[in-house]
């Protein structure tokens, strides 16, 4: 005895149909986790550069006349400033676009809060998904002695006018 198969007429390439869309839908998964990992690889810059320029204004920024005077370490807002600003130049990450800086000082402890735009690397196809945007915020303190451990962090941030 043979048994034939019998092929319903309705279900012929319903599949070819579905392949393009399930392509288009890894694709567009792709991308969304590529531009997802570059925004975190510039957020991730943006904090190191951060943290190097607070610990350059940290440990040049110290008031002399207020250490030799009296033996108190206070940080130096004017010279914090310059220090920051001139540690960020010389990182120069070309990756990070339109680099916001804020500064606040408060006794020995500084804060520096950064805001960069990030290219993406697909979404530039995308109108208003070209650039994504990326904060940091860094506390650094000048002690004294090892293991002293930081008050309050500066309550005024003020933005930095670096060029």
């Amino acid at each position: 005895m043979r048994l034939r198969k019998r092929r319903l007429s309705g279900d012929r390439g319903s599949v070819l149909a579905l392949v393009p869309a399930g392509f288009l839908v890894l694709i567009a998964l792709g991308a969304l986790a590529v531009d997802s990992a570059v925004a975190y690889q510039g957020q991730q810059q943006l904090h190191d550069n951060l943290v190097a320029a607070a610990n350059d204004a940290a440990s040049s920024a110290i008031d002399h006349s207020a250490f030799y005077g009296s033996g108190s370490v206070v940080i130096s807002l004017p010279v914090a400033q310059q220090v920051v600003c001139r540690s960020l130049v010389q990182q120069h990450d070309s990756q990070l676009h339109q680099v916001k800086l804020w500064l606040g000082v408060n006794g020995a402890e500084l804060r520096v809060m950064g805001e960069a735009k990030v290219d993406a690397v697909f979404g530039r196809a995308i109108p208003g998904f070209g650039t994504r945007q990326v904060r940091a915020v860094v506390d650094a303190v000048a002690a004294t002695a090892p293991g002293q451990q930081p008050g309050s962090p500066p309550p005024n941030l003020a933005p930095l006018p670096c060029s």
